[in-house]
């Protein structure tokens, strides 16, 4: 027998769920099956720790929690080399950080300046992330994964009352100074600034089979950034789809073009300058950059390389 602790909102009490593993899984009370394998994650459930109230719950060091449907307020952080699964319902009004090495799956995150903080080597899958102030995930590490996400309505910039300023640390996904991070099967829709922006110093990142639309600028920013890899994604109604700055060896291909009007930009300033700490990616252009096998239908492509 193993135990996962089950966690609720702060106004109501705190349930116990015996369960049988089976499979990488679990049965709960109702019958209810979930919790699939994550091969990317090594955690193991540990022995049983009483769990009296949410404060203790999100102080608890190891172990797979799950949360019950219900309202969680504030900023959640999540130890690191855990897993947190949420039922249907659950919902967090405020921040969710996940830890080092760790898995969050099935929050609905809103109301926050930015919704959820992605932390290196986590896997952060099936979310719905929306209506926060900056953006809706932050990744500022190496070794994220962000699976199956949907990401909508985030960043100020959708409010007319303050459209016209300029976009800082902000999109849909938000990533800066990350090595080796996975975007795949997301859909990024109508995010004020950009869908996914990969900004200064990200390197070798792979984005693929995600969904991107009707954001108010580019679908993805890969900004002085290098070795990315941008494949068989769907890019449409973004003022232009992928747009490359000043961002050597990037490559885009396989992916569907609609009603953007500019598919793929590449465009080099003369001078650009690297954020303190970052890993410089050389040249600071486009040199190296290739696109092929892209659907078009009748997007343009300006800047070549």
């Amino acid at each position: 027998m193993g135990i996962i602790k089950s966690i609720k909102p702060a106004c109501l009490c705190v349930a116990w769920i015996m369960t049988t593993l089976f499979d990488g899984g679990y049965a709960n009370a109702k019958g209810n099956v979930g919790l699939t394998s994550e091969q990317d994650l090594g955690v193991e459930l540990t022995s049983e720790q009483v769990v009296s109230s949410r404060k203790g719950a999100l102080s608890s060091s190891s172990g797979t929690v799950v949360f019950e449907a219900g309202v969680y307020r504030g900023t959640l952080k999540q130890p690191d080399n855990t897993r947190w699964i949420a039922e249907p319902g659950a919902i967090v009004r405020g921040q969710l950080v996940a830890g080092k090495g760790s898995l969050v799956s099935g929050f609905d995150v809103s109301g926050g300046r930015v919704g959820v903080v992605c932390r290196s080597n986590s896997v952060c899958r099936n979310l719905n992330v929306h209506h926060n102030s900056q953006s809706g995930i932050h990744v500022g590490s190496d070794g994220v994964k962000l699976i199956r996400n949907r990401v909508h309505d985030n960043n100020l910039d959708l409010r007319p009352v303050v459209r016209g300023n300029p976009c800082w640390n902000s999109a849909g996904i938000h990533m800066v100074l990350g090595n080796h991070v996975v975007l795949r099967g997301n859909r990024v829709i109508h995010n004020g600034c950009d869908g996914i922006h990969a900004d200064i110093g990200m390197r070798y990142g792979r984005f693929k089979n995600n969904v991107v639309k009707r954001n108010t600028r580019f679908g993805i920013f890969i900004e002085t950034s290098c070795d990315q890899k941008v494949k068989r994604n769907k890019f449409k109604r973004n003022r232009a789809g992928v747009y490359i700055g000043n961002s050597p060896r990037i490559k885009v291909m396989k992916n569907s073009f609609r009603r953007n009007g500019l598919g793929i930009v590449w465009h080099d300033r003369v001078t650009r300058s690297y954020a303190p700490g970052s890993v410089q990616c050389k040249p600071r252009s486009k040199r190296g950059g290739r696109s092929w096998g892209n659907r078009l239908h009748g997007d343009r492509v300006v800047g070549a390389p």
